[in-house]
């Protein structure tokens, strides 16, 4: 059976200070080196990863001004391709624009030489017909009535030539 007396207390609280003396030289030297060998770790861990976070965040920082930079790039060369674009277009509607009128005038001035070739084609058979109407004047008598006759034929005689 237990018993509590006085010495049973005092050798139960000299026992607890002598069991709490030998962990704490032994067992909780030990566990606190671990410990601070494990904070350190953890402090180590953490300033790896705060340095890490703000090489990050400057990673992202140049990566986004070079995003921004790449658009504005984007831009001007989209811009410049279209002003090229535009300038192509314009100089070759110039260029159609001159040919166009280059050719104008050519048939015009081709409408002209063959209007004159046809004038003077119109002349030389007009010629024709008078010298010819002439000769039948110069050949048959000339009274009043036959020369009457013989101008009535010139003018059908023109005027089925000239249909």
């Amino acid at each position: 059976m237990l018993s509590v007396t006085v010495m049973n207390i005092i050798y139960n609280v000299i026992n607890l200070l002598v069991l709490f003396i030998a962990f704490r030289l032994i067992l909780f030297k030990r566990v606190d080196s671990v410990m601070t060998k494990r904070r350190d770790e953890i402090d180590h861990a953490t300033d790896s990863a705060k340095k890490m976070e703000a090489e990050a965040e400057a990673l992202k920082e140049d990566y986004s001004k070079k995003l921004q930079e790449a658009d504005k790039e984007c831009e001007s060369i989209i811009s410049k391709s279209r002003q090229d674009g535009f300038d192509e277009y314009e100089k070759i509607v110039g260029e159609a624009k001159e040919k166009a009128d280059q050719i104008i005038t050519e048939a015009r001035h081709n409408a002209q030489i063959e209007a004159q070739r046809e004038k003077d084609a119109y002349i030389s058979e007009l010629t024709d017909l008078v010298v010819h109407a002439a000769n039948k004047i110069a050949v048959s008598k000339h009274d009043e009535e036959s020369d009457k006759e013989l101008y009535n034929k010139f003018i059908f005689e023109a005027i089925e030539k000239s249909n």
